[in-house]
């Protein structure tokens, strides 16, 4: 009877999974991993920062499915990166030391005009096996909503890439590098970036 019991959660546990899976895309979870701030409701813990300093992102418009900046043209103003820092994530589960999403950035006056040109999410660490279960944990959940696969590791940092052929309008493409802290070798980083090799 114990058997069975456990045989019936282990299938249960199975066939969640699976189904929140199928229901996951590449790009959904690239955009909870962003605090879902290129979605029409990016997550409370962020709003605050986006109205202050990214209003851009803040009064989005939604076209045909796809974020659009209205933003001027990107040879003009002066580039900076802002950061997001937090200790919380509302959808990143693993434990880690704190956190951050750096925006690239070509400010033309008016921060209403403000062009974001790429984003890179950190998770920081202050041990390897906090660290490798978290970078396994992204890998775990990107496997199976994902069209290609790429892993290896350059200058000692494990790298993992990941493609959705079918995504068109979002993210298609995602890199997760597992890598020790330049500065301190003691701590270590993992990061998400919204573009890959693949």
């Amino acid at each position: 009877m114990f058997r069975r019991l456990v045989l019936v959660c282990f299938v249960s546990c199975l066939l969640t999974g699976y189904a929140y899976a199928q229901t996951l895309s590449v790009d959904k979870f690239a955009n909870q991993l962003l605090f879902n701030i290129f979605t029409p409701q990016p997550d409370p813990s962020i709003q605050d920062f986006l109205k202050t300093y990214i209003p851009a992102l803040y009064e989005k418009k939604k076209k045909e499915g796809i974020w659009v900046n209205n933003s001027a043209k990107t040879g003009q103003g002066y580039q900076e990166i802002l950061s997001f820092v937090f200790t919380k994530h509302p959808f990143f589960k693993p434990s880690f030391t704190s956190g951050k999403i750096e925006f690239f950035c070509v400010r033309n006056g008016d921060p209403k005009n403000t062009l974001i040109t790429n984003c890179k999410l950190w998770f920081e660490f202050n041990t390897q096996l906090e660290a490798e279960m978290a970078f396994s944990s992204l890998i775990d959940t990107f496997m199976p909503i994902s069209s290609d696969k790429k892993f290896g590791s350059v200058s000692g940092a494990q790298k993992a890439e990941f493609t959705d052929v079918r995504e068109t309008t979002g993210f298609g493409k995602i890199r997760i590098r597992l890598t020790a802290d330049n500065l301190d070798h003691r701590t270590f980083k993992v990061l998400v970036e919204t573009d890959n090799d693949l």
